[in-house]
């Protein structure tokens, strides 16, 4: 896997040059500094936290299941195992065709700032913790499903997550566009 994209450090770009805010890691993506290393660990952590209560629940769910109806354990150990694998396929396959395309996620196209100076560097970090949050609490769906919170743990644990991958490579592009040297990478 090829190192991350060398950026120039935020405090030598100009005045004009807007770095996007993404998902979960906020600006710290950028410089990769203590600030995005806790970050990162936090949400493997979470993610860990996540996979470890659905695999509780799991058990005992596919246990009384189990209990009460040999075939019908089967079935949906079966279903879920299934699921699990061809979600991890998927996303696996994905990643590997994306890995070098200069592209921001979605969200991440806006801006996220909350006021000015550091209440709004504080505020704007809540909130986008409160995304995390809402979002976690939205995948309560998935509950029984423990392939999309696998994914994210994983994810969580990759050298440098494809989001942050794709941003790195569009900041570069958007870089040398306005005159900053920028090693290929």
């Amino acid at each position: 896997m090829p190192s991350a994209v060398r950026l120039p450090p935020r405090s030598a770009l100009r005045r004009d040059v807007e770095v996007p805010v993404l998902p979960g890691l906020g600006l710290t993506w950028y410089d990769r500094g203590p600030r995005y290393w806790a970050r990162r660990a936090g949400l493997a952590f979470m993610w860990a936290v996540v996979l470890t209560l659905i695999g509780a629940i799991d058990v005992g769910l596919f246990g009384a299941i189990r209990h009460s109806s040999r075939t019908g354990f089967l079935v949906f150990a079966a279903i879920d195992a299934a699921l699990t694998v061809a979600l991890l396929v998927f996303f696996a396959v994905r990643t590997v065709r994306r890995w070098n395309v200069a592209a921001l996620p979605a969200h991440a196209r806006t801006v996220f700032r909350v006021g000015r100076g550091r209440a709004g560097t504080l505020l704007s970090g809540l909130v986008q913790i409160g995304y995390t949050l809402a979002v976690l609490i939205a995948a309560i769906a998935f509950l029984f499903f423990p392939g999309f919170f696998l994914l994210m743990f994983l994810t969580s644990l990759l050298p440098e997550p494809p989001a942050e991958r794709q941003a790195r490579l569009w900041m570069a592009e958007r870089l040398r566009e306005r005159g900053y040297e920028i090693p290929a990478g």
